[in-house]
């Protein structure tokens, strides 16, 4: 077991890195092969990241699930977190409101779907009670109802995306209003809920492993026809829901001799901080040539470790940061 959380806390780091670079790398602005290598990684391999901490999440509230006690309290420290880091990024929101550069309405959408990347701690927070409720579902009820809220997330975003709810303005409000698809309803539950079914579909996911490559190569070719039909940013793929899935099993399934002490709230901690590493080291590097975003990616990564770092440290007297 131990060498599992092991491995696990190893996969955490190496998704917060990945999102790192989902919001650094641009999905527009670069021309040639740098903008389409940029497209793939922003919309691509990146997109992996957040579902599979929704499934690890999952999976350790699997023997949970009917605990009503353990799972608000859960659901508190998720609230907790979210309203601290709320504060500490929309200070820095009070000068472009005050000048005009914010709407009202926007500021009302950051105070409810949090700032930029917090919407993950707003979404799991109400998924953690979406889980509680469909509990006594079967196996085989919660799997089809996470698959019609994911795929039916995938094409409401690609409706939007296109245009096709220009003539539905109502469905195209309430896609800006509830902060587009990517959400506790069309993402966080359904992969939440897989993460707590692991034993229902391990048998399966471990005869498949071997297709983690091409499903890999199927999301590169996915990403890709969105680049020529010249889509922006895209939050659902088809590809990443077998993707997360067989990496998190190759994962938990892996057997192996390694024994390394990773802190458990780095991953996390680089995922609250780095936003404000971006901030500063696209104050000191503004030039957007691919060559320096490549530099800037790992000039952010190193400096949100460090911001981790410090503020692991009041996190010890005062925890209520991680």
């Amino acid at each position: 077991m131990e060498r599992r959380n092991s491995l696990i806390d190893i996969l955490k780091l190496g998704l917060s890195f990945l999102i790192v670079a989902l919001h650094v790398f641009p999905v527009s602005g670069l021309k040639g092969i740098p903008g389409l290598i940029s497209y793939e990684i922003a919309n691509g391999i990146t997109r992996i990241g957040v579902p599979t901490f929704f499934i690890i999440s999952g999976y350790f509230l699997r023997n949970k699930i009917n605990d009503k006690a353990y799972l608000i309290k859960y659901a508190k420290r998720i609230l907790i977190l979210f309203l601290v880091w709320q504060l500490i990024y929309l200070l820095s929101l009070i000068q472009p409101y005050k000048l005009g550069q914010l709407s009202t309405f926007d500021l009302i959408l950051y105070l409810i779907h949090g700032y930029w990347h917090l919407w993950y701690l707003q979404a799991t927070f109400c998924a953690v009670f979406m889980l509680y409720f469909l509990r006594m579902q079967s196996e085989s009820k919660k799997i089809i109802i996470a698959l019609l809220l994911f795929f039916g997330g995938y094409v409401y975003q690609l409706a939007y995306k296109t245009n096709l709810l220009n003539d539905v303005p109502a469905l195209k409000f309430l896609y800006e209003v509830i902060g587009t698809s990517r959400n506790f309803i069309f993402m966080g539950y359904p992969f939440l809920v897989l993460g707590t079914l692991y034993e229902y579909w391990r048998k399966a996911a471990t005869k498949i492993s071997f297709l983690f490559v091409p499903f890999l190569l199927l999301l590169f070719s996915e990403v890709y026809l969105y680049y020529t039909l010249k889509i922006g940013a895209l939050d659902f793929n088809i590809a990443i829901l077998p993707l997360s899935l067989l990496l998190f099993s190759i994962v938990v399934e892996k057997q192996s001799s390694l024994n390394w002490n990773i802190n458990s709230t780095i991953s996390l901690g680089i995922y609250l901080c780095h936003p404000y590493a971006i901030r500063l080291v696209y104050k000191l590097l503004p030039q957007r040539t691919f060559e320096y975003i490549v530099l800037k990616y790992f000039m952010i990564c190193l400096l949100a470790i460090i911001f981790w770092y410090v503020v692991e440290k009041i996190n010890r007297r005062f925890s209520y940061f991680f």
